[in-house]
């Protein structure tokens, strides 16, 4: 079963320039909200393959992907640190890309330009795995719901999310979905 327990929902928002030199997404959904603005960028920067994969298949000049946040941090910090960068993010978002940003002096603004809704639902069974791609995901989720006896979660972020609530959960080789899928087979391939 496949369960959305987040949406978005963009917001409205301004530029301050017309044409955006660097740009840093950590989201698909950060990517969708610019771009359906006809917001010129020139550059872009950003964390994930489908990121980036939307990013090229909208004709757009992708500078570096990183496969989280830290990664594409310290990209910046040792090879681009002289540039100014705009940040397009959610709302609510978490410190580790701008506190490294901040920390190392390089020039960046954020701009808010859609919001992560909870949408949890419950469900009164334990599940044998449940599978986490954000770490909004993981609250949500356990906002309503018990511990299930394994969970399996795209990276490190969503991990740490995760490991407030049980220490039973496997961190994806690779960030992706299918890197999630194909560990969550593993485990119980191996545990029956």
């Amino acid at each position: 079963m496949n369960v959305d327990f987040i949406s978005c929902q963009n917001i409205s928002f301004e530029t301050p320039k017309q044409v955006i030199e660097n740009a840093i997404f950590t989201s698909q959904n950060g990517v969708s909200a610019v771009l359906k603005k006809s917001i010129k960028i020139k550059n872009c920067y950003c964390v994930g393959q489908r990121t980036k994969k939307l990013l090229i298949n909208k004709k757009q000049n992708v500078i570096f992907c990183g496969a989280n946040a830290e990664e594409l941090g310290n990209h910046i910090i040792t090879k681009n640190n002289t540039k100014n960068y705009y940040y397009f993010c959610a709302q609510q978002r978490l410190n580790t890309l701008p506190n490294l940003l901040t920390k190392h002096k390089i020039k960046w603004h954020e701009i808010p330009v859609y919001e992560t809704i909870y949408t949890p639902k419950e469900y009164k069974q334990e599940f044998d795995g449940v599978l986490f791609f954000s770490p909004s995901g993981v609250e949500s989720y356990f906002s309503v719901n018990q511990t299930p006896i394994h969970s399996f979660c795209i990276g490190n972020t969503t991990a740490k999310a995760l490991h407030k609530y049980t220490q039973n959960y496997t961190v994806a080789t690779k960030p992706s979905v299918e890197n999630v899928i194909i560990k969550a087979i593993k485990h119980f391939y191996s545990h029956d």
